[in-house]
């Protein structure tokens, strides 16, 4: 029972590190470069705007990260890289984690006195007096992406076909949290935020279209027999 707990305490200890690391990545990034050691991000009166900042970009890489995993399952893109049985559990995994990612990244900002948000302008979509149009699509990827999470945990009451529509909406709330980083973050001037969303957003589009190739390579028809014999007679015809 011991031996096979550590190997999964590992595995969930790597993903944790590293959302660690690009939280405290994100916050150094989020802070003025002219930022002084004694009034830093902590001990700032704007502390909670800076959290709230870099958990923003933490919950977008854990989002990226999650629908790569998925197109990897079902592409099967990763199968030569990692085990299957990790890429699966990792997708699950990362499911829940942005969830709460998202959920720290828009209640974290109620106590700031600077930005001065009530519970309903974050959670509510467009009720927001900043920016309501791309506030309110970060409320709806937050809801949407409740649902499709708890979608995985309800398959056998709405089927593997309804389960497979709920999924093809992660791309659009992939796109829905792409434009609500780029019209709602304060940094989205920066160099470094506009190359981290350009990047996430091509990589998703790049798996997107090897996944549909996959799929009809796999679905495209095969001959059979005497068919087969003859196409490898042409070909090997042909080379000569």
């Amino acid at each position: 029972m011991a031996s096979t707990r550590w190997p999964a305490l590992a595995r969930l200890a790597l993903p944790v590190a590293a959302i660690i690391l690009a939280g405290a990545v994100a916050l150094q990034f989020s802070l003025p470069a002219d930022t002084p050691p004694a009034t830093s991000a902590m001990s700032s009166v704007h502390r909670w705007w800076y959290l709230g900042r870099a958990s923003g970009f933490v919950a977008f890489g854990l989002l990226l990260a999650s629908v790569l995993l998925g197109l990897g399952i079902s592409s099967r893109v990763f199968d030569g890289l990692l085990m299957r049985p990790w890429v699966f559990d990792m997708h699950q995994f990362l499911s829940i984690f942005v969830l709460a990612a998202m959920l720290f990244h828009a209640l974290i900002l109620l106590p700031d006195p600077y930005a001065h948000f009530s519970l309903i302008e974050l959670m509510v979509p467009f009720a927001s007096r900043y920016r309501p149009v791309a506030v309110g699509l970060g409320a709806i990827v937050l809801y949407g992406s409740i649902i499709v999470t708890l979608s995985s945990y309800a398959k056998q009451w709405i089927g593997q076909r309804g389960w497979r529509l709920l999924h093809y909406a992660s791309f659009a709330l992939f796109a829905g949290a792409l434009v609500h980083g780029v019209l709602a973050g304060a940094d989205s001037h920066q160099a470094w935020a506009q190359v981290a969303y350009l990047v996430g957003g091509l990589a998703v589009v790049f798996f997107t279209f090897f996944r549909i190739l996959a799929a009809r390579s796999i679905a495209r028809p095969k001959p059979a027999g005497p068919a087969r014999a003859i196409t490898a007679a042409r070909g090997d015809t042909a080379s000569a």
